[in-house]
């Protein structure tokens, strides 16, 4: 019965596909979309309700975006109803299209939405589980082990995880983002970290330093100068 309510994700869209109930068997059968699916049908519950609310929550939002990030949930966005039920599922979730549409086309998203893009996907999913247990040690700010690093390069490697690259912390995860994210570079790529610095003046050490310098050497070379002409003066009265 549960599945019955996926076609939602074609958002009324008036392309047809193969029937409803066969996209979404091709997505239950795949671990990826799958376990998109169940995110989806919990996180757009309130949407799907008779008696639903007026907005789309964030939770429904992200799981659609991961849902339609896979192969299968692209199918879904066209599949075919045959039933008004089916029907009405469409529409309730048109409240979320353009909060999606939206997000899917930003150059940077949330971390929390890369990485379900990234578990939509059965090997981006299996990548980012090596990365977890190998880089525990940098989580807390230890050392970035080469098992450790050698996960983060099978990662960055998967195409669905090419947006966890760039992801910003909204704040919002249940993990600490930032420091993640600073000790990744700080430990793993040898980088200091200004991503979250944005308030804290970055110091140029040769726009700073070189001025301090030629004014130095130009005072003394100025000293220098006056010394060798007083001496001068005083061989010139003592001829």
């Amino acid at each position: 019965m549960w599945f019955t309510m996926l076609p939602v994700v074609a958002f009324a869209t008036v392309v047809y596909g193969i029937p409803c109930e066969e996209a979404r068997m091709k997505c239950m059968y795949r671990v990826g979309c799958g376990k998109a699916l169940q995110n989806y049908m919990v996180g757009c519950s309130l949407v799907l309700q008779e008696s639903a609310i007026d907005y789309c929550p964030k939770v429904c939002e992200y799981s659609l975006i991961a849902l339609v990030s896979t192969e299968e949930g692209k199918a879904l966005m066209e599949c075919e109803c045959s039933d008004p039920y089916c029907q009405h599922e469409k529409e309730r979730t048109e409240i979320c299209k353009p909060s999606v549409i939206k997000t899917i086309n930003e150059p940077v998203v949330a971390c929390r939405i890369a990485q379900r893009i990234c578990n939509a996907n059965a090997a981006c999913a299996t990548a980012f589980d090596y990365y977890q247990r190998n880089c525990k040690a940098m989580f807390h700010g230890k050392k970035c082990t080469p098992k450790c690093h050698n996960s983060i390069s099978i990662l960055r490697r998967q195409e669905k995880a090419q947006q966890l690259k760039m992801c910003t912390c909204d704040g919002k995860e249940d993990y600490d983002c930032p420091k993640i994210q600073r000790n990744m570079e700080k430990l793993c790529f040898h980088k200091a970290h200004h991503r979250y610095n944005a308030t804290t003046p970055t110091v140029n050490v040769h726009s700073e330093q070189t001025p301090e310098v030629i004014r130095t050497s130009s005072s003394e070379c100025l000293r220098v100068s006056l010394i060798v002409l007083f001496v001068s003066l005083l061989l010139l009265r003592t001829r």
